[in-house]
């Protein structure tokens, strides 16, 4: 596939990816528009390094309750290439777009929180605490969250994805 014809790619950060960037990937790729489905890669990742780990037993629970399966799901860590190949990159919690501008520095334009993604007034509470270890109500919460989320950044991505396609010869 040539450059140009390469699919917008959106990474999702959190810590282990195995609770809430999983729950935020399989939850995008369930609300991406049909016609986008082909046009977009939606990935996940972790700063911890952790790879090859299913998603929490919880997270795939949740997703499932919103339609989507992460239950195929593997933890990956972040890597140059990964971050290099993303358009956009959501993070969780500042922590990680911390780390991502760190060690990634000639990316941390396309970096962001996803609460303050497409976000015009800055946010009180910007971050999606991680649900690890708590209850089934606690991640149920959490991916109502990151489904909330998703449903008010869709215009933006689609909007990026639709520009893309313009600028496309």
């Amino acid at each position: 596939m040539s450059e140009e014809r390469r699919p917008y790619q959106i990474l999702f950060v959190c810590s282990g990816n195995s609770c809430r960037s999983p729950m935020a990937e399989g939850l995008l790729r369930l609300k991406l528009p049909q016609r986008l489905q082909d046009e977009v890669d939606v990935q996940s990742a972790g700063t911890l390094g952790i790879q090859g780990m299913a998603a929490a037993e919880y997270s795939v629970r949740v997703v499932r309750e919103f339609g989507g399966d992460i239950g195929g799901h593997r933890s990956q860590g972040l890597s140059r290439k990964l971050v290099a190949a993303s358009d956009l990159i959501l993070a969780m919690a500042g922590e990680h777009v911390e780390h991502l501008r760190k060690h990634y520095p000639a990316y941390r334009e396309n970096v962001f929180l996803l609460k303050s993604f497409a976000q015009t007034e800055p946010l009180e509470d910007p971050e999606i605490e991680d649900p690890i270890g708590s209850s089934l109500a606690i991640y149920r919460e959490c991916g109502r969250l990151i489904a909330d989320e998703i449903d008010r950044v869709l215009p933006a991505i689609v909007h990026l994805v639709q520009e893309r396609r313009r600028e496309t010869p």
